[in-house]
């Protein structure tokens, strides 16, 4: 029969409900009416449907988790990556971590659809049925719509769900050990063991600790009768000392492995077909090692193929033709002429002769002649300039001035070497003629142009030349002067003068100074005192003069007036009324 889905309609008393219907209510029953309505139909579900309704359900929580901590190398990482095979216990468990209300109720939702599924393929009456949609309404009526505590639903409901025979929670014993031992912790396979009824005690006890290390011994072939009395007789203590000393891997505490063993060994579901692992390999393996060896791969068989002998086909054999003559024509030998190697020269011996032939002609080619004088003569320019108006052309002139400066000073040196090459030569004709003096030589003109432009502009070119010259007669003057120089030496060195002189001369310049400044001072504010009190002694007389009620002032005003006996206070009232104010 198909899976219901929750459109599918289900007869429930004497109606065809929806699955969607029913869901609405019968989610929130609490695991205890659940496992009593169970109990009294005598129904039990297989392991496998409520474990795939888990495995859906929290698919993408777990895809999404371990995105998020793809890139940290921890332990709950490595754990999730065995989820596709986890066991019933650890599949529980992750639903109570994710602790998501949205979660919680899709599984229940999903979970009771299949669960009506199941009964309705197990032919559940439609009484049942119309039973148990009643017990989830009168539940609701009183509770509201509450959903149970996922920490113990599923616990609670353990004793409805059945496992296929030779497996446990799930699983094979051979899949069990590697899932356990990589994905799950030591709290959890013990809480395993509890939930299928096996204790798995905390310690070993003395016997079980000695029954490991002779076991050790015998698979070793070191095992002896006295060798076992001995172990029997020594206390847990030196039962640890002896298997370390003999490195046995004996402990009273349990390791993981030990543990999966014992469940495996004590629960219902596996005792009768326990067996002892052949090698502790079996706890090393991937997680895609367990899918190959519970999903090994199907090969198709190859049915042999059938080879047909090739027909062979007789040919009658064809005469070969016979075969040529080969011929063998005589080669004349070659005459090898040895050719004589030229004679090398020496390049070094060229290379000098032909050296030698250059200079040679160098010095032939030397011809000496008399050096020939040179004048120079700079004609005048006849030509007129005209120059815009209205155009500053100081800075040309400045220019063209002390490119004038320069060349005459370059040209009369040449004319002085001249002159001297012409005393060499021509001795009688200096003597007959005295040679000019600088002072006699004209000035080379440069251009004898006239000025023609602004006259404002002329005159600002000379005032600066003017300028330039006052400026230059200054430094020079300055330059030739020893005043400020400190090259003057007074009438009276104090360098030179006794210790005790130019002590008495340092205190009384010192005190020279002291009462130079100290009057200076004085003076200062006596003059601005004395402006001050002029001040008000004329604001004080004018307001006397204007205000004649003031007559509790005249005090003041008789100091004023016997003030060095000037009346000053009179005066300036004198002086109000002649103004005729």
């Amino acid at each position: 029969m198909p899976r219901l889905n929750r459109a599918s309609s289900v007869t429930v008393g004497n109606k065809e409900l929806i699955v969607e219907d029913l869901l609405k209510t019968i989610i929130y029953l609490p695991a205890p009416q659940v496992q009593n309505f169970f109990d009294e139909i005598g129904l039990t579900i297989p392991r496998e449907i409520r474990m795939y309704v888990l495995r859906e359900v929290l698919r993408e929580k777990v895809i999404e988790t371990r995105k998020s901590r793809l890139t940290l190398a921890d332990e709950i990482n490595y754990r999730l990556s065995w989820y596709t095979e986890f066991t019933e216990t650890q599949l529980e468990n992750l639903l109570v971590f994710f602790d998501d209300p949205k979660i919680d109720k899709e599984f229940l939702e999903d979970f009771w659809t299949d669960l009506l599924s199941y009964m309705v393929e197990k032919k559940v009456a439609p009484k049942d049925l119309k039973r148990l949609m009643d017990m989830s309404l009168t539940h609701v009526r009183a509770v509201g719509l509450q959903l149970p505590d996922m920490k113990t639903y599923n616990r609670d409901l353990k004793s409805l769900f059945f496992d296929a025979p030779g497996k446990i929670d799930g699983l094979t014993p051979s899949k069990f050990r590697p899932v356990l031992y990589k994905s799950s912790t030591l709290t959890e396979i013990r809480d395993l063991g509890t939930k299928y009824e096996v204790e798995v005690p905390r310690r070993l006890k003395k016997a079980e600790l000695a029954n490991i290390i002779i076991q050790e011994l015998k698979d070793r072939n070191k095992y002896s009768e006295n060798e076992e009395t001995k172990i029997r007789g020594m206390n847990v203590l030196m039962m640890q000392r002896y298997a370390i000393d003999h490195d046995i891997k004996a402990s009273t505490e349990l390791k993981k492995e030990e543990i999966i063993e014992y469940i495996l060994a004590n629960a219902k579901e596996t005792k009768e077909s326990y067996f002892i692992p052949e090698s502790p390999q079996v706890y090393e393996k991937e997680v895609h090692e367990v899918v190959a060896d519970v999903n090994p791969p199907k090969l198709a068989k190859k049915e042999p193929a059938v080879v047909k002998a090739p027909e062979v086909v007789q040919e009658e054999p064809k005469p070969e033709p016979a075969p040529e003559p080969i011929v063998i024509q005589e080669v004349p030998e070659e005459k090898v002429v040895e050719q004589t190697p030229e004679p090398v020269v020496e390049k070094k011996v060229e290379e000098k002769k032909v050296e030698e032939k250059v200079e040679e002609i160098k010095e032939k080619a030397v011809i000496k002649e008399p050096i020939k004088e040179i004048s120079t003569h700079v004609e005048e320019d006849k030509r007129i300039q005209y120059v815009q108006q209205n155009i500053d052309i100081s800075e040309l002139v400045y220019e063209i001035k002390k490119l004038r400066e320069a060349i005459e000073l370059a040209i009369v040196p040449k004319e002085n070497t001249a002159v001297q090459v012409q005393e060499e030569k021509k001795p009688a004709i200096i003597d007959a003629v005295p040679l000019k003096t600088k002072a006699d030589q004209k000035a080379v003109v440069l251009n004898s142009a006239e000025f023609y432009g602004d006259p404002k502009t002329l005159k600002r070119i000379v005032e600066d030349d003017e300028a330039n010259e006052r400026e230059k007669l200054v430094e020079s003057q300055k330059a030739t002067s020893s005043i400020g120089t400190g090259t003057q030496k007074s009438k009276m060195d104090l360098a030179d003068a006794p210790a005790e002189v130019r002590f008495f001369a340092k205190m009384f310049k010192g005190i020279g100074l002291f009462l130079f400044k100290f009057l200076k001072f004085i003076l200062k504010y006596v003059l601005i005192i004395a402006a001050i009190a002029a001040v008000i002694v004329i604001l004080y007389a004018v307001l006397v003069y204007f205000v004649t009620t003031l007559t509790f002032l005249q005090g003041v005003t008789d100091f004023f007036n016997n003030l060095g006996g000037f009346g000053i206070i009179t005066r300036i009232h004198g002086l109000l009324a002649s103004l005729g104010i």
